[in-house]
């Protein structure tokens, strides 16, 4: 499958051909057709050195891209060497379809999952697709590419590009092929790859066994059987997802009896009949030693033949040289080269010879795709961009060397351009991961300077694009506020590390300094981070003795701080707002996100913007990250914060906020339960609309499965601020009660406006005491006390503090984790509109 990518890819300006073939019962790749997930690579054993001619047809389904995807088509000759080299462009169809926000294989089973779970179904089968029927309506672009012969042994066709691209690839004449898939899978439909045969690389250790079917009814079964008839592997998808081991997803590894006991041998590879496509990751696992002893470890992705004679003669796609395993030919030739180059003549040779034994042992990493080989699940942003395979910032160090021969230089070309036009198609999965994601446009910037290739050039430039403009898809790369985002959303902790990860020196990451003491003549970068520091010196919240408040509600991941929180909160450039200064009213970063207002007796922040998909929430532990307006901090400057949303203490990823929790939380929001007793938390909402008016922030949205709407205001004064919450029919409730308008849907059964305020006085021990009615006033008793009847409410966190003043008396109460609790509905006969949930209240802050 890897093979059938990368000549996509390449034949991305020029292949495009006939019919779509039905595949064939083995694993013959010629005429088959593949869903690119998101690239594969076919082996062509061509021992006669023949000239062949290789067709390719692309057809895009424009469904999941929202706007345009190329196809990266190459073809390496038994060298290793490009005859082919091309990018594919897009079909020209780019107009967004798919709304919601997906991106590798696992977001996408869990969209299905949670429709099948609910008791619904999808609006179309995973599958549909892959009918030949189908798939010939679709437009299809025909690439031909002669390859000129006389070179014999094993050629390489990689392809990549998107989940929307289907490809057809055709040899004449016709020659043995197997295909592996990638970054971690091959698709499969119909009965391609029924059965197949996967040589086992020399040093395996074990394997490692993944397959997913979307779709029901689910009629398929895998096996795996080792030489002798031994079953490895034999499962089926429940609930779409198997594995070799059932009771874990994440390590689906399956140890050998001993290290090598199946090397040089052929597994046998079965797919049970099914009308359902299926995704298929196998990968031979290597030793976790000398190179792959880091957290990624190493493997080499299957590669499925026909038969066991065409596995055997290209044996998993590797080369064994000096008993070493390699995957490429330009890696056998940097290996030569360092033993013929001792480099040993003097201190500089030899730390120069340890420059290129480091280099060449990161592209001794890059295995069957081009990219970085995994022991199990790969994710290229960390594993080849990133700190998994140091090759493009040492890369491009070296070659601007005059001391490096330049046999060297080439060597090193030819892999950087390997591996970075690969890295270049990482657009899957790698996009949710924000901190990492960024980092591709890092290591594309060094691999097009170092190697000065246009085509390279072009992909960078692409790349950045896209990731400053959510060109792959919203809620990936930059935000609008300018943060590079995580889960579709923000993460204050995994969202810090771009800062850290680009600093020039003083890196925390890498010891030889950031992209700023590189990029000296490319000011984007720069820009980048000065926005995004600006952004950080907003959203701070700490205590005058430096020490961090997390008053982060809105993070997608976890509920930490930033990464050397230190140095990334403030800097002298940008100084925590928090601190006293002269006053403002913004929109920060000009995002319509988070607004910040500061005046003599306060520093408030809120939030408005982007959550997570309601999706990924429901496969955590809870809701990952809150909005709807939440106020995330009310600091009085000089002193410290008084009110602050917070996440489950010490927790991340949903521990402790499922919404059925929400008398636990310590959040701004209104809580309480819809008209049935479900829980009903405004936070959970998104405000696109939210806008600044003078001082005053509005905002609205509907409340995710609250069955209402909610809008809040807050216009910020000299001294106070006045702030509103009400509640209103969802727009949605009359054309779901089309025929039941008279029934309960946007009702409410019980209301509270939650106020989250911090449980101890800033040296630690001391409590905030919490007080109604005017002064002395009457303190609140425990969380399970009666609620008093007040109109002003007093928090005082020693000395200073902040007074609620409300639009009338209403009965008050400290709620169980440090919040007090305003009460808007109680529990009656008959349910509460929800338009009549309205709140109006002023804040006061003092102390300072």
């Amino acid at each position: 499958m890897s093979c059938h990518k990368r000549i996509l890819m390449m034949v991305a300006s020029c292949l495009l051909a006939s019919s779509h073939p039905e595949p064939s019962a083995a694993a013959d790749t010629n005429g088959a057709t593949y869903r690119l997930y998101e690239g594969v690579t076919v082996y062509v054993n061509n021992p006669d050195g023949k000239d062949f001619n290789v067709s390719l047809d692309v057809r895009d389904l424009n469904l999941f891209a929202n706007g345009p995807r190329e196809v990266l088509f190459k073809v390496y000759d038994p060298d290793g060497r490009p005859v082919v080299r091309e990018i594919i462009p897009d079909d020209g169809c780019v107009s967004p379809n798919f709304p919601d926000r997906i991106g590798g294989w696992d977001h996408e089973l869990q969209y299905y999952a949670n429709l099948y779970e609910k008791g619904t179904v999808p609006s179309f089968r995973w599958s549909a697709w892959s009918d030949p029927n189908r798939l010939n309506t679709l437009v299809k672009r025909t690439f031909d590419r002669p390859i000129k012969g006389g070179q014999k042994g094993v050629y390489r066709i990689v392809l990549a590009g998107a989940i929307d691209h289907y490809v057809t690839l055709r040899l004449s004449p016709d020659l043995k092929t197997a295909v592996s898939g990638h970054p971690n899978f091959i698709h499969g439909h119909g009965s391609l790859l029924k059965k197949s045969y996967v040589y086992v690389p020399k040093g395996s250790v074990g394997l490692f066994f993944v397959a997913t079917e979307p779709d029901v009814p689910r009629a398929r079964r895998f096996k795996i059987t080792a030489p002798g008839g031994k079953a490895l592997v034999d499962a089926e998808a429940q609930g779409g997802y198997a594995s070799c081991i059932e009771k874990s997803w994440m390590d689906a590894s399956l140890k050998f009896d001993k290290p090598g006991q199946y090397d040089g041998q052929v597994l046998t590879v079965e797919v049970a009949d099914g009308p359902g496509d299926y995704l298929l990751k196998l990968v031979l696992q290597q030793g976790k030693e000398g190179l792959s002893a880091d957290y990624v470890g190493m493997g080499s992705s299957a590669v499925f033949a026909p038969d066991e004679a065409t596995a055997k003669a290209f044996q998993g796609g590797t080369i064994v040289v000096d008993d070493l395993v390699f995957w490429h030919p330009f890696q056998v030739r940097f290996h030569n080269w360092l033993k013929e180059n001792k480099l040993d003549a003097n201190d500089t040779e030899k730390a120069l010879r340890k420059e290129l034994v480091a280099e060449f042992g990161g592209f001794r990493l890059l295995e069957t795709s081009d990219g970085r080989g995994s022991f199990s699940w790969i994710n290229w942003a960390y594993a080849l961009g990133y700190y998994g395979c140091r090759v493009f910032q040492p890369g491009w160090r070296l070659m601007q060397r005059a001391d490096v021969p330049a046999e060297a230089k080439a060597l090193i070309k030819e892999g950087l351009i390997m591996a970075g036009d690969r890295l270049s198609f990482a657009a899957g999965g790698e996009k949710v991961n924000g901190n990492a994601f960024s980092q591709i446009n890092v290591a594309l910037w060094y691999s097009h300077r170092a190697t000065g290739d246009a085509i390279q050039k072009d992909r960078f430039e692409t790349f950045w694009q896209r990731w400053t403009t959510e060109g792959w898809g919203p809620g990936s790369g930059l935000s609008r506020s300018g943060d590079s985002q995580e889960h579709f959303a923000h993460d204050c902790h995994y969202g810090s590390y771009l800062m850290d990860n680009w600093k020039a020196k003083d890196n925390t990451w890498i010891s030889t300094g950031g992209i700023l003491g590189d990029a000296t003549d490319d000011p984007r970068f720069q820009q980048v981070l000065d926005r995004y520091q600006e952004l950080y010196s907003y959203l701070y919240c700490r205590e005058m003795s430096k020490t961090p408040v997390d008053a982060n509600p809105w993070s997608s991941r976890t509920r930490a701080s930033p990464h050397n929180a230190a140095a990334n909160w403030e800097s002298a450039k940008h100084p925590w707002k928090g601190d006293p200064g002269p006053d403002f009213t913004v929109s920060v970063n000009g995002g319509d996100e988070w607004f910040a207002a500061r005046r003599k007796n306060y520093y408030m922040v809120t939030f408005h913007g982007r959550l997570a998909p309601e999706w990924m929430s429901r496969c955590f532990e809870g809701q990952v990250g809150f909005g709807g307006g939440i106020l995330c901090q009310l600091t009085v400057p000089g002193k410290g914060p008084v009110l602050a949303s917070l996440l489950y203490p010490g927790q991340g990823y949903g521990k402790g906020m499922d919404p059925s929790n929400w008398r636990n939380f310590q959040i701004h929001s209104l809580v309480g339960e819809r008209w049935d007793g479900a829980p009903l938390i405004s936070g959970i909402s998104e405000h696109d609309n939210a806008k600044l008016t003078g001082n005053t922030v509005t905002s609205s949205g509907e409340v995710r499965d609250g069955h209402v709407k909610v809008t809040r205001s807050y216009t910020y004064n000299a001294d106070s601020i006045d702030c509103s919450v009400a509640l209103a029919e969802s727009d949605y409730g009359r054309v779901l009660s089309i025929w039941s308008h008279e029934r309960n849907w946007s009702e409410v059964r019980l209301a509270y406006e939650m106020i989250p305020f911090l449980a101890k006085g800033p040296d630690g021990n001391k409590a905030t005491t919490v007080t109604v009615g005017d002064a002395p006033g009457q303190a609140l008793g425990a969380s399970n006390a009666p609620a008093v009847s007040a109109k002003t409410i007093r928090i005082d966190r020693g000395g200073f503090g902040v007074t609620l003043e409300l639009d009338q008396p209403r009965n008050i109460s400290l709620g169980a984790n440090s919040t007090v609790l305003i009460q808007l509905v109680e529990p009656a006969d008959k349910p509460t509109p929800a338009s009549k949930v309205v709140l109006k209240y002023r804040l006061i802050p003092f102390g300072n």
